[in-house]
Order: structure tokens, then sequence, then C-alpha cells
């Protein structure tokens, strides 16, 4: 601590960065000298715009409750006591509320009236200089679905992607969510929950993680159902295009893994056909389409446009696959067109490429809003259940569009600990939160905004990052890194305010530590928890159904996890040592831990009657078999957690891991499908009599 000077701790802890740190065995960790030099640095606001933006729309972001008056303090002011200051609230869309004029030195407290949930801006005038506040009225709590005041809920998780049926190109696609949601509903499913949606990189298909996306605001229409689509109805050289390529679709579908490359460049084929058509059709129907499509790019503006220009450069770009991802996106670009801002829109007015990124955006957010209300329709309680990653990755067009809004020369990770000794560095730029907070928050708000429209059920991957982050300097380990604490408060009370107004039930995902002030808050306004089976193993024992958390999202596994099956029967370790992921003593472990969890579950579904007494087999030798199975998701299914997930491979009792963590090239990670299709699922009547036991079972 002596190498931290008084002014070094004062500058890091105006701009939220920890000086130290207690790490996962309770020691206390000081940052070093020159990681607080860097990040003093980096997370400066910016003097200078490189894009253009005004990046000072507020001066202060102040957060209050709904319906109680609100209090503004000003002791810590610019203003002088000694001059009146004129005052003007106004709304979200800028109508004016209330205004006056008081003088400070009879109060340092401007007191307002109540207002309900919500945005406001405050403008304070004195001497012809005017400080503006975003007000952020927050709710009591985020939304809370009328499903949930009587009943458990329950629905299906799959990976969309890796859906099989009689109809889809060689992978999932909204189709195949549309059938799904068609017949899970008669079962009594209540929702079905998806991998993220976020848009990849059309000009690198391989790059397939959805956690690593280009936008968080923009959606992958590579999901889109083409036959589907108005255009294809109406466009016969479309369809006769469709017929030439049905043996290589046919293959595509027969495939174990999704190739990406081969799907997406089917897919742009047929909608470059399909826009073609759209742009120079007559039919009534797509006139009126033209102009709901206008009407949409003007609603998006420039984020939309810059989401096509990107996609244009970045196509003309990467002719092939990089070779790692510091390549990715625009980080492989040409000099010139990383960080060159002026014309790009006049181009894009210009070069109607961009138009058809944009119109891709459109359409696949019909069919995504076409699903939402089906759902709605047929009476499935909470629709969809989506999943928010953490951050773009560092070549995206998020990043790229908006430089000055991320800290690009740096990267958010893990420290150290005994299961990952070097720490980790997930290479996703956070958000510079100078930046942020001077903009009031605004591209958070229109990023969840994006992300709830269309879902009853959100999960924000990694819930602590918006409380703090582990961020590592460029070209350092994840050892020299520091905790970075964001304004919490105001983010939370944004997450409430669009989960309100989203009518939308958010999931924190909560795994691992979590500090007692997020509890705090997660609890305070209901963010649900995020309750994985595996993971709760303490004292050779899982919880009784009576100890499972209520206001939680329960669950046997993750996408980062195998399925029950693969779990069961170790192959994730087999291919683990297999690929020299884990090996020795630390494999080793893990196998004599797995058995430890294993005989922990058997003893703990003994002891509260789920198996008899007399059930033979122990963890070394008892397979996992179909009783097994239904055992436990009864158990699960029976728990006193209020929503309850089940995974589409465990009903079919398939053996795979979507995605083997620590692995890149090594394993087809987020290509895995599902060995049986939809259609066979569903007209098998071992699956039907497991939905109809884990419906009735949740009633219980």
């Amino acid at each position: 601590m002596n190498s931290i000077s008084e002014q070094h701790k004062k500058d890091a802890e105006n701009l939220g960065i920890a000086v130290s740190h207690y790490d996962i065995d309770g020691n206390l960790i000081y940052a070093k000298p020159e990681t607080l030099d860097y990040f003093i640095e980096l997370l400066q606001f910016p003097t200078q715009s490189k894009s253009g933006r005004n990046n000072k729309l507020f001066d202060e972001v102040v957060v209050a409750n709904e319906n109680e008056p609100i209090r503004y303090d000003l002791s810590d002011s610019f203003f002088s006591h000694t001059a009146s200051i004129k005052y003007q609230l106004f709304d979200e869309a800028g109508k004016k509320l209330s205004d006056g004029t008081f003088s400070p030195s009879q109060s340092n407290e401007l007191n307002l009236s109540a207002q309900s949930y919500g945005y406001y801006a405050l403008h304070l005038t004195q001497a012809r200089k005017t400080y503006r506040v975003r007000l952020l009225v927050q709710p009591k709590t985020a939304y809370q679905p009328p499903v949930l005041a009587d009943k458990k809920a329950w629905g299906l998780n799959v990976q969309l992607y890796s859906l099989r049926s009689d109809r889809n190109w060689g992978i999932g696609d909204f189709g195949d969510l549309r059938y799904l949601i068609e017949r899970a509903v008669g079962f009594g499913v209540d929702f079905i929950g998806i991998n993220p949606l976020h848009l990849l990189y059309p000009s690198v298909p391989e790059w397939a993680s959805p956690y690593s996306a280009s936008s968080r605001r923009w959606l992958n229409f590579i999901y889109l159902d083409i036959p589907a689509l108005p255009e294809f109805a109406l466009c016969k050289t479309a369809q006769n295009w469709f017929s030439r390529q049905e043996a290589q679709i046919a293959r595509l579908r027969q495939a174990d893994l999704v190739d990406y490359e081969q799907i997406t460049a089917l897919k742009l084929t047929a909608l470059e056909l399909l826009f073609d058509f759209f742009k120079r059709s007559k039919s009534k129907k797509i006139i009126e389409r033209r102009a709901q499509f206008a009407e949409f790019v003007k609603e998006q503006g420039e984020p939309l446009l810059y989401q096509g220009i990107f996609n244009v450069l970045d196509c003309e770009q990467h002719m092939a696959m990089p070779e790692d991802e510091n390549q990715i996106g625009w980080l492989g670009w040409d000099s010139k067109w990383k960080t060159e801002r002026k014309g790009l829109l006049e181009l894009a007015e210009r070069d109607t490429r961009a138009n058809f990124y944009m119109w891709l955006q459109w359409i696949t957010e019909q069919q995504l809003s076409e699903l939402d209300q089906l759902c709605l329709d047929l009476g499935m309680k909470l629709g969809i259940y989506g999943d928010l990653a953490v951050q773009s990755s560092r070549g995206s067009a998020d990043v790229w569009s908006d430089p000055e809004l991320f800290c690009v020369n740096a990267s958010v990770g893990a420290p150290p600990d005994p299961l990952g000794p070097v720490g980790q560095n997930w290479n996703l730029p956070p958000y510079n939160p100078s930046v942020l907070k001077a903009r009031g928050f605004q591209p958070f708000i229109d990023m969840l905004r994006a992300n709830m429209q269309h879902f009853g059920v959100l999960r924000i991957d990694h819930v602590m990052g918006l409380f703090r982050l582990w961020l590592i300097p460029e070209n350092k380990t994840a050892a020299d890194g520091v905790y970075v604490y964001y304004p919490f408060a105001e983010l939370m009370a944004i997450l409430a305010i669009e989960s309100q107004r989203n009518q939308c039930l958010i999931v924190g995902e909560d795994l691992g530590t979590v500090p007692d002030e997020v509890r705090l808050k997660l609890n305070e306004f209901r963010i649900f928890s995020y309750f994985v089976l595996y993971f709760e193993q303490r004292h050779y024992q899982f919880p009784t159904i009576d100890n499972f958390p209520p206001n939680a999202f329960a669950t046997v596994g993750t996408h980062d996890v195998p399925s029950l099956a693969s779990f069961w029967h170790c192959r994730d370790l087999e291919l683990f040592g297999s690929l020299n992921v884990l090996e020795g003593e630390m494999l080793g472990q893990k196998y004599k831990q797995r058995v430890i969890d294993k005989q922990a579950l058997l003893d703990s579904l003994h002891r509260d009657g789920y198996l008899p007494e007399d059930y033979w087999g122990d963890a070394m030798s008892m397979a996992m078999h179909d009783n097994l199975n239904r055992v436990i998701h009864r158990y699960l299914a029976e728990s006193h957690s209020r929503l309850i997930g089940v995974q589409l491979e465990n009903l079919i009792g398939q053996e795979v891991s979507f995605n083997l963590p620590g692995t890149s090239q090594e394993y087809p990670n987020w290509r895995k499908k599902l060995v049986r299709s939809l259609e066979h699922i569903f007209n098998d009547e071992a699956v039907v009599s497991f939905l109809t036991l884990i419906n009735q079972a949740r009633n219980r």
C-alpha cells in the first residue's frame, strides 16, 4: 500500500477504480500503481469527440423514487448562493411539467412534485448558464408477472441453432421456434428460453459465439424463416432458386454440426433475391411493406444505418476467417476505415448495400414480433425467455460506431482464483462509465429496450457487471487487472424502469460470490436469481425442495456445462482430458469431485423420498437412465423456486456440451445439434409423458 500515494488513491476512487480487493481466499490484494495510472487516464471523460457525437448531454444523473417528492440537493453544486435559480422539469418527450424560481440562499434543496417511474430532465439556469440533470425515477421493483402470483411457471430452454426439423436449412430458426411454441403450450409450458439473438459477423460466419457479438442491440438474421417471408410467397425467382438448393439444404439439415459458412451464404443469396424483389415489386402488399420499412428506418435512426455501413465494410475487408479474435470485425480493416467517419452517412445513401442490412434487421425484428404475438395468442404466460450477453466484442459494430462509449484498450475478465490461477480475459471491451453517465445512460437504455421488447423474461449474463467489472489493461494478463465500480444505483434504476415498461421479468445470472450490496439491491428490485443445480451441493447434500430460493430461475445446467447425461457419465471431463485443457492432478480432482456431487444428489433424492431406500446403485456404478432423469426433474419442478427451466437436451437424454469453456478451435462450440428432430421429439410418447410429469410436478 505504501507505493500508492494518497493522490493516486483519490484519483482512482473518483473514477470508481478500486485500489485493493479481497481474493477468493480472503487475502487483501493491492492494485499495481502502473495499473491505477493506466485506468485513471483511460476512464477520464474525453475532451474531444472523434466521432462527432456530443458526449455530454447531462451534467448530472440523479435517482429518485416513483410517487415520492423529488428532492434535489444543490449544496455541492457550482451555483452561486447569492442569485436565484430558474428551474424547468421536462418529461421524456420534452413536455414541460413544471417551472419556477427559487433562492439557494434560503434552501440548498429544490423540492419537486412526485412523478411516476420514467425519465425526466431538470434544467437549472443561473447567469445564462444551464445545468442539465437527468432524473431516473425508479419503480419500487422490476416487473413481476401476474402468473407468478399464485403458481410456479416453467419452460423449455433450448439452443435455437441446435434444433433439428424437417424444414429448416441446417440451423434451428424462427420457424422451428414457432413449432416449439405451438407444441409446448399444450403441456402447460409458460416460456421458451433461447440463446442470445445478438447480431454476429456476416463476413465471418464461423465466428459463432452468441456471447461475443457484433451488436447486442441488433438481431442475427441467420434465424430467419425465409420461406415464411411475404416476399418469398410472391417472388418466383426466389422460389425457383430454392427448389434448386434442396439437395444441399438436405445435407446441411442432416449434418451433426451447424455449418455456419454454407448456411449464411445460402441465406444471404436468398435474401438478396428477396430484397431486389422488395425494392421493385408493384404488389400492393409489398408497397405497404416498403412504407413500413421506411418508417422503421426513420424510427431507428443513425444507429441502424451505422450497423448497415459496418456490415458492408466488414464484408469488403474480410475475405476469409481471420487467424484470431484480434482481427475480427473492424480490428482487421484497413486503418482508414477503422476511424474514418466523415462522409460515411452520405456514402450509405448512395450505396444501397447498407439498406440491405437495414432491411434484414427489419424483417428479423418482424418475425420475432410475430412469435411474441403468437405466445400471447396461445396463452403462453411468459412467452420468449431471452438472454443478454455481458458486452459486445472488441471488433464489433457497437464499438466501431460509438468508439468513445467503450474502453477499447481494456478488457473485461475475472481475477485469478484456484480454478483459474491466471484469471480470465474475455476480450470484451467495457463501457466507459464517464461517457455513459454524461449521456444520461441513453445507450444502455436503448440496448435494454431492444432486448426486452419481444421477451417476457430476460436473463442478464453476469449481472454483477452492473456493480463492478474486473478490467484488464491492453496486452496485460488478468492478474494485472483491477475492479472498476460502475454507477450501480443508476443502472439498476434503468433496469427496473425498462422491465416495467416492457413487462419483462428479469433474471440476473449471479453465480459465484455476490457482494452484499449487489444481493441487497437484487432482492430490493425482486430480480430473480439464477439457481443451477450442478453448483448447489453443500456438505455432501443438495437442498430440500423447501430450501430452493423462491425468487429464482432453477435449472439443472446452463449452456456452459454439459447436459445431465454427459455430466453423469463425465463426457465433458473426457473431452477436457483429450484436448489437454485439463490434465494431471487437476483433472483427477475434477473426476473425484464429480463422484462426490453425483453421490450427494443420489443421497439427497433418497433422503427426500424421491428414490426408495432399497433403490440399487451408487455414483460409481449407476448410469444415467430414464427413471433417474425423471426423478431429478421432478425434484426440480417440485421445488419452491417459482421459475423452472428444463433443457430440451435433458428431456431426450442426449450427451452433449454446446460450449466447452477454455476451448476455441479445438472444439465445435455453438455448433452441436440435437440428435432428434422436433417432430420426432413431440411425437415420442416417452417425451410426452415426461412433459406431463413436469407440468404436474410444478403444480404441487
